[in-house]
């Protein structure tokens, strides 16, 4: 759809057939053996991270059932459960739907899912893409890869284009506060990447793809099993020229250039009930792009980035059951950012930002009757570095304890599971906050579950907003940090009904409702343009969603939804900026049998966005669709073509809808 291309659009990410694209496959080790045998009896083990995504092999793979019976989530609990089981509504997009959409990394992968928004950064596609969730903007929804935390936000934005898919074994997607697990961001909602695993003896993967405007994406992996360790190494390169929706000014919308990157993670188990996890991952990014000011300067803009990430996970599991595990998490941002005003040199800036993060976990698990607590310490200590700052450098330090209780009330005809959750942050720039949560869900048969959650959620004001000053001598404005802001705070909720009549339909029904206080926004009431950051934003969001899938025989399978989204400023009494009212999606899958052949088709509707000039003028756009073809043949065994279309309608403006115009592709995957 309109994300591919926006900064390092491709084709596809290691297309494989369908039996290794499961969603689920069984994680071997004595350990892991143990662990199935108590969650088929539906108790709640602490997970580990990548999750082991299946309790066993199934043959069936008509059963959708089964499907998710298979698929294990954390992101929820941060504990191992079925997907089938969670108390909070969790989304999950499978390896098998990753390769069937041919996205190429997290942005694409998302901009399908009902009720999400993914949206562009600064301008000039600088900021890259974000994601909104229930109405929120990108700095309320926390990015997490296996469980940790992400660096490296760009006006408020974490670039969902910097995680390529082709290393990634699943999505998970919790809208609503979740704040009493994951602290500071996540008050509209939590994204896990979750990724891939070694999960045969010996496994390799190819991809290439070209496509429209130059894109080219080539990836690979490397996965080796063995009886008491195993490792996955997988890397790609992308690139891209760009695009420019509107030649009658200089400003792009889509930035030219590529991405380098390469990931490792191995896992070692030395005895029984021991296990360790090591990850490492490298990026490199240069991106160029061109940035028209209001006072008719011209900036060719460079961001030359570099994303370095390791971490490591000792795990021991006893047999009470109750399982202790450790994690210990370092990653660096660096971008080196040119600004290069054309024919003069007065406003050139070359800046280098470093942020570094170190994040350190303990959590225990342990059942008790049909209790399942968790219980954790988690420690963060966050590094800025910028000529911008105050002597050049900031840092900060959070502590925070997390405690949660599942409690398995009914677990007979009637089930019924209640969760209460309690964490509190103690941040060295703002003191402490409290976050609860309650979470309740009940199946009354079979065929029917309600879920229901209720809590707090905060955002900590970044090092931007508390101490940096932008100015804009183009314009003739400067912006200000205030070190004395408050975090931003909200209430929210999330309730559904799910209701399953036959084995191939399942139909859903949910509402939303946050209200937000202490948002800050930036305080342009001074006429001089000595403006700063404030907190003066009250707001609420609201909204329901529906959603229905059918399916025959895994031959045929449709997919629709519907999103009501009201978001408004109770300042201004105006509906917030750049928010459709409704939104839809459709998904058509055709797999005919025995022949190969598997046919997506995927759309996605908005109805118009309001957006406020600089008098606070309404501005409305046209509704849109979108609509993206693929379309891939197995050709021998061990290799599949695939052709597509993305956005054949050429839905977009260069304004406030910059998505990528129509794009074609086309490209081979090889699997051993």
């Amino acid at each position: 759809m309109g994300a591919r291309g926006v900064v390092v659009a491709g084709i596809l990410a290691c297309c494989s057939g369908p039996r290794l694209a499961q969603a689920a496959t069984e994680d071997p080790g004595k350990n892991d053996r143990r662990v199935e045998a108590e969650l088929k009896v539906d108790k709640a083990e602490p997970i580990e991270d990548p999750i082991e995504e299946e309790l066993g092999e199934d043959e069936d793979e008509e059963d959708d059932d089964a499907d998710q019976q298979r698929t294990i989530v954390i992101t929820a609990s941060r504990t191992k459960e079925r997907l089938s089981d969670t108390a909070v509504v969790t989304e999950v997009v499978t390896r098998e739907q990753i390769e069937a959409s041919g996205a190429e990394n997290a942005a694409e992968i998302l901009e399908e899912q009902p009720g999400v928004q993914i949206t562009p950064g600064a301008r000039g596609g600088a900021g890259g893409l974000g994601i909104r969730l229930l109405g929120l903007d990108p700095q309320h929804t926390l990015i997490l890869v296996d469980g940790l935390r992400t660096t490296g936000r760009l006006n408020g934005v974490i670039d969902l284009t910097r995680f390529s898919s082709e290393g990634l074994r699943q999505v998970e997607v919790v809208k609503g506060p979740a704040s009493v697990l994951y602290g500071s961001d996540a008050m509209g909602g939590v994204v896990n990447l979750i990724t891939r695993d070694a999960e045969k003896p010996l496994a390799g993967e190819a991809h290439f793809a070209y496509g429209s405007r130059n894109t080219v994406d080539a990836s690979g992996l490397v996965a080796i099993m063995r009886k008491r360790w195993r490792s996955r190494l997988s890397g790609g390169f992308h690139r891209t020229d760009g695009f420019d929706l509107d030649p009658s000014t200089e400003t792009t919308n889509s930035p030219s250039g590529y991405t380098a990157n390469v990931g490792h993670r191995t896992i070692v188990e030395p005895r029984e009930g021991v296990k360790i996890a090591a990850t490492t991952d490298y990026q490199q990014r240069d991106l160029q792009g061109v940035i028209e000011e209001g006072g008719g300067a011209v900036f060719d803009r460079r961001n030359f980035t570099r994303v370095i990430g390791a971490s490591l996970t000792p795990e021991i599991l006893w047999s009470a059951p109750a399982r202790l595990r450790t994690r210990l998490h370092y990653s660096r941002f660096s971008d080196l950012a040119l600004l290069d005003q054309r024919g003069d040199d007065d406003l050139d800036t070359l800046e280098q930002t470093v942020d570094q993060l170190i994040q350190a976990l303990a959590q225990y698990d342990h059942m008790i009757g049909r209790h399942s607590l968790s219980a954790g310490i988690e420690g963060l200590v966050e590094f800025l570095e910028t000529p911008r700052l105050p002597g050049g450098r900031r840092d900060r330090q959070r502590i925070a304890l997390f405690l949660q209780d599942e409690w398995r009330i009914a677990d007979n005809e009637v089930k019924a599971r209640l969760v209460p959750g309690l964490r509190v942050d103690v941040d060295s720039l703002f003191g402490a906050y409290v976050m609860p949560r309650l979470a309740l869900r009940v199946d009354p048969h079979p065929k029917w579950t309600f879920r229901a959650s209720y809590g707090r959620g905060f955002r900590a004001p970044s090092f931007r907003e508390m101490y940096l000053d932008f100015p804009n001598a183009a314009v003739g404005y400067i912006i200000r940090g205030d070190p004395n802001l408050d975090p931003e705070t909200s209430w929210g909720g999330l309730g559904g009904i799910e209701w399953h009549p036959t084995p191939w339909l399942d139909v859903g029904a949910a509402a939303f409702h946050n209200r937000l206080r202490n948002l800050i926004y930036i305080d342009t009431s001074d006429a001089m343009g000595n403006w700063a950051y404030a907190n003066i934003g009250v707001a609420k969001t609201q909204g329901i969603e529906l959603s229905a899938t059918a399916r025959a025989k895994k031959i045929l399978q449709l997919g629709a939804s519907y999103t009501l989204t009201d978001s408004r400023d109770l300042i201004l009494h105006k509906a917030l900026p750049g928010r459709s009212l409704h939104q839809g999606s459709m998904v058509v899958s055709v797999k005919p049998p025995r022949i190969g052949t598997h046919i997506n088709l995927r759309t996605k509707l908005f109805s118009s966005q309001l957006y406020y000039g600089e008098a606070l003028e309404d501005t409305r756009t046209d509704p849109f669709a979108t609509i993206d073809l693929r379309v891939s043949q197995r050709i021998w065994r061990y290799f599949d073509c695939f052709i597509g279309v993305d956005n054949i309608l050429g839905a977009g403006d260069a304004r406030y809808i910059p998505l990528a115009p129509r794009s074609f592709y086309g490209g081979v995957n090889a699997r051993y």
